[in-house]
């Protein structure tokens, strides 16, 4: 019980910080040595950071949910130079940037999901690509003030493919996302808001793929009450880390967390050569 409120922590905690909550799910389960069902448990632990997400973001979603059903009732012709009067409410356009993000993401993801998913048995491996999501997050500078109504489908398209390396273990979906919505002329806060809402479906459609192995939960000794436990704490203290990086964003101090994934890869680096 008490390792799955670590995982839970350690998910929340992890999953919007651009820090890679992979890599340090992998970390937790093979310094506390528990037994890894696949990739059943992590999918659990991803659907609370899920919820938290979408509570902490419910208007953003409602109003998305009312432009993707827009779209879907009436035919539109969609380009990067479409402009607001093809798009009535600015939502319609954040709607589609999101679902084309999704699209490319789900195609690259199982283009190359197998292979990565070999990447996940390397602790070491891991720490290596951890380090390199700190180089990243050097790049993390503001280039524009654009707003998330005002990114376009190819936007969408590039946002998707900087998600979709973050299937690497080690490399942060919201550093990759933030850091490529920065380059497109994003503002900071914005770049990171379209990060956590563009992790809604995708995280929540992996997470469901995976949970055809739920059946290796069991198999470790995970009982259903742990799971729901573990789904809970990472469901409250994701929502508290959205808060918090939120906050950390607005003032400009993601350099920070680039020298944590720097210290944090080198010490499991050290500590797995013993």
């Amino acid at each position: 019980m008490l390792d799955l409120i670590v995982l839970g922590v350690v998910q929340g905690l992890t999953e919007y910080l651009p820090v890679s909550s992979t890599a340090h799910l992998l970390f937790a389960e093979h310094f506390l040595g528990i037994c890894r069902p696949g990739l059943s448990l992590e999918a659990i632990l991803h659907l609370g950071t899920v919820v938290a997400a979408v509570v902490m973001f419910w208007p953003d979603v409602l109003r998305l949910l009312r432009g993707a059903f827009t779209l879907t009732t009436r035919t539109m012709i969609f380009t990067g130079r479409a402009t607001r009067a093809r798009f009535p409410d600015p939502y319609e356009r954040v709607a589609a940037l999101i679902i084309a993000a999704t699209v490319v993401t789900a195609v690259l993801g199982l283009l190359f999901r197998h292979p990565l998913e070999q990447m996940f048995s390397s602790v070491r491996g891991t720490a290596y690509q951890l380090i390199i999501t700190g180089v990243l997050l050097l790049f993390s500078r503001e280039r524009g003030d654009r707003t998330v109504t005002e990114a376009t489908l190819p936007d969408g398209a590039a946002l998707g493919a900087a998600q979709a390396l973050a299937i690497i273990p080690g490399i942060s979906r919201s550093g990759t996302t933030i850091i490529t919505g920065l380059a497109l002329g994003l503002r900071r806060t914005e770049a990171t808001r379209l990060s956590f809402l563009m992790a809604i479906p995708v995280i929540t459609g992996a997470s469901v793929l995976e949970l055809a192995d739920f059946r290796g939960a069991a198999g470790c000794g995970i009982t259903t009450p742990q799971l729901v436990l573990g789904f809970v704490v990472s469901a409250v203290v994701g929502a508290a880390a959205i808060r918090w990086l939120m906050e950390i964003v607005r003032r400009g101090r993601l350099i920070y967390f680039a020298v944590y994934c720097w210290v944090a890869g080198v010490v499991v680096i050290l500590a797995t050569m013993r």
